[in-house]
């Protein structure tokens, strides 16, 4: 099911890059489509030796990335609060 297609209550893997990192690590993490390109990240404990870039409650920004292992995987990118609303509001229209 696509993300502009989910229920607000559907819960979908995205990844979070894991800060203070000598690579790219990224988490996956769970998180509710708000918009095909706005999900929320969902109440979750951190583990307490990771920073994340984005908190549990931050609407982020995705986009869909092919992993080293060749599988497509939303990321977590931007705030959806950091992006200039009038020049971006298809963020924020469903479907």
């Amino acid at each position: 099911m696509s993300a502009a297609t989910a229920s607000s209550t559907e819960r979908v893997q995205v990844h979070v890059r894991i800060v203070d990192e000598a690579v790219d690590v990224w988490r996956p993490v769970a998180a509710e489509p708000i918009s095909e390109h706005v999900f929320r990240i969902s109440p979750q404990a951190v583990p307490a030796d990771e920073g994340w870039s984005f908190s549990p409650g931050d609407e982020v920004v995705i986009e869909r990335r092919r992993s080293p292992d060749g599988h497509d995987v939303l990321v977590a990118v931007a705030r959806a609060l950091d992006i200039d609303f009038p020049s971006s509001a298809w963020l924020r229209k469903a479907g």
